[in-house]
């Protein structure tokens, strides 16, 4: 990886146009840029995606990039490193980064019994499988919350709702909890609540905290949770496959399972787990960071041994197997191929600890976003990686076929 990496620090950013014609800037490397180019432009045209953003970065920040297609179907103006996409759950990441500087700070506590700071949430009874509702016995911790061992899912989404909860008559702030806390894993609204806990531990909206201790670092000046007016033009348009999730891909611009293209109110309650509009230009400077372990031109959003703590296994022996779980077809989240019986999770990120036969290591860390966005951070190789589209379901293999590509072509540059 060594020579992959001597590669990258030779190579600048390079743009590619919709026609698939690589544009190569004055790049002392072009072939390794130029090859990245043939082989994703080839990728594309058996591909039914009509925009995709992928970046390979080091730890030097140096790239590979590749894009293609339109900020709308049949629309002229080109997708570009500064379009701004949907990113969903790739929002965990940031307000996991906020709730982990604050642990440093000492004004949170990994271990520690939220009842007192966060009533609202611990408060919430757990649902047992013959409808009836029982009062929690453990505590729930932050440590719970960002591993996903909290109790809290996304009802008919990661979990078949109980058809005996009544929801009219509901007073609490979330759904029931699936499980006693630290006893299972379930992907949910856990990062939702963290963000809760960022703000009122801060004392500042969670736009606020982001903006003053994340983005303004890292120079992450296109990242919102309201787009400004002046920046909406820059959004890319929605797609989905239908009722059945497996129909031709079409354009949507609002409808039961997606939003109007250009949000038509703002957001006042900021959602943790997936509320934020990121760019691949500005997304890949928070993975450069990471992957220099927090550090950021001559700065430091958290400490290296916080990045590592992060990036560990904190979950023991609790499998993250999906085998079985629900998911709509026509929305999320079938997580089959994207974790299996070996994956683990750390304080922000799934770990695959199964290799990829093109070179990524056991022990990356990676997630991604509802309608088809993705990163991971190989740490071994020193190269983090991301994908952006945006289409449902997710997890959809016209997407991570091609980040799949983008990725063998990038780690096989080093030969």
């Amino acid at each position: 990886m060594e020579n992959f990496c001597n590669i990258l620090k030779l190579s600048l950013v390079t743009s590619i146009a919709v026609s698939g014609v690589g544009h190569v800037g004055a790049n002392p490397n072009k072939k390794a840029q130029e090859k990245i180019n043939a082989v994703m432009s080839e990728a594309m045209k058996i591909s039914d995606l009509p925009t995709i953003v992928a970046v390979g970065v080091d730890r030097e920040g140096n790239r590979f990039t590749f894009m293609d297609g339109g900020l709308s179907w049949g629309e002229e103006e080109k997708i570009t490193g500064d379009s701004i996409f949907r990113i969903h759950s790739m929002t965990k990441m940031v307000t996991s980064i906020a709730a982990m500087q604050l642990v440093e700070q000492g004004k949170l506590e990994l271990h520690k019994d939220l009842s007192d700071l966060m009533p609202q949430m611990t408060s919430i009874p757990i649902m047992k499988a013959d409808g009836g509702l029982v009062e929690p016995k453990n505590a729930i911790t932050l440590h719970h919350l960002l591993t996903h061992t909290a109790g809290f899912g996304y009802p008919d989404i990661t979990y078949k709702q109980n058809p005996r909860f009544n929801k009219d008559s509901w007073k609490h702030e979330d759904f029931p909890r699936q499980f006693e806390s630290g006893t299972r894993f379930l992907y949910g609204t856990n990062t939702d609540w963290v963000g809760k806990i960022v703000e009122k531990v801060s004392g500042m909206s969670l736009e606020a905290y982001f903006r003053k201790f994340v983005f303004a670092p890292l120079g992450m000046n296109s990242t919102y949770f309201n787009v400004p007016e002046k920046d909406k033009k820059r959004i890319t348009s929605l797609g989905n496959r239908g009722p059945d999730g497996k129909g031709k891909l079409r354009e949507i611009d609002g409808d039961e399972y997606s939003p109007n293209r250009y949000p038509l109110k703002d957001v006042t309650d900021y959602s943790g787990g997936g509320g934020l509009f990121s760019t691949p230009n500005d997304f890949t400077k928070a993975l450069k960071c990471l992957l220099n372990y927090g550090a950021y031109k001559g700065g430091r959003i958290l400490k290296k041994a916080t990045v590592k703590q992060m990036t560990k296994n904190q979950i023991g022996d609790i499998s993250l197997d999906p085998t079985g779980w629900y998911f709509d077809p026509v929305r999320c989240c079938n997580f089959e191929g994207l974790m299996d019986e070996n994956s683990k999770w750390g304080l922000a990120f799934m770990i695959d600890n199964t290799p990829k036969s093109y070179g990524r290591k056991a022990g990356t860390v990676l997630w991604g976003g509802y309608r088809n966005t993705y990163f991971y951070l190989d740490y071994k190789s020193g190269v983090a990686a991301s994908i952006y589209s945006q289409h449902l379901p997710f997890n959809h293999e016209a997407t991570i076929s091609l980040f799949d590509k983008f990725s063998e072509v990038l780690y096989r540059v080093k030969d």
